[in-house]
């Protein structure tokens, strides 16, 4: 399983450095764009509303899942292995993608034309 760890730790390098590039784009463009022009874009596109929520549900279900699998093995002192082992890496994975899907949605929003 450590194989999974390594694996899993990558991935999250590489999704958080696309995370924190998209966000600061997203930090430089709001400085820059006028209100009243974001708040016409976003409450304006149904699907963006749509995404931005179900995104945020997501991120929070996953981390909250995350972790619950981690306290519980810390409070009972089981160590984790096998299916609860993959849910732990997966859960954080999968929250990690859906943060850098909303980072995404925002930043199509911001730099739209």
């Amino acid at each position: 399983m450590n194989e999974l760890s390594l694996i899993s730790v990558t991935v999250l390098l590489v999704l958080a450095s696309i995370a924190t590039y998209f966000s600061i784009k997203n930090i430089i463009r709001w400085k820059k764009i006028e209100m009243d022009i974001t708040r016409a874009r976003v409450f304006l596109d149904e699907s963006f509303l749509n995404s931005n929520f179900k995104l945020t549900f997501l991120l929070v279900g996953l981390l909250l899942l995350h972790f619950i699998i981690m306290e519980y093995h810390e409070v009972t002192g089981i160590i984790m292995q096998g299916f609860n082992l993959v849910l732990y890496y997966v859960t954080f994975v999968a929250s990690m993608l859906a943060l850098v899907l909303l980072v995404n949605i925002w930043y199509k929003v911001l730099y739209k034309k």
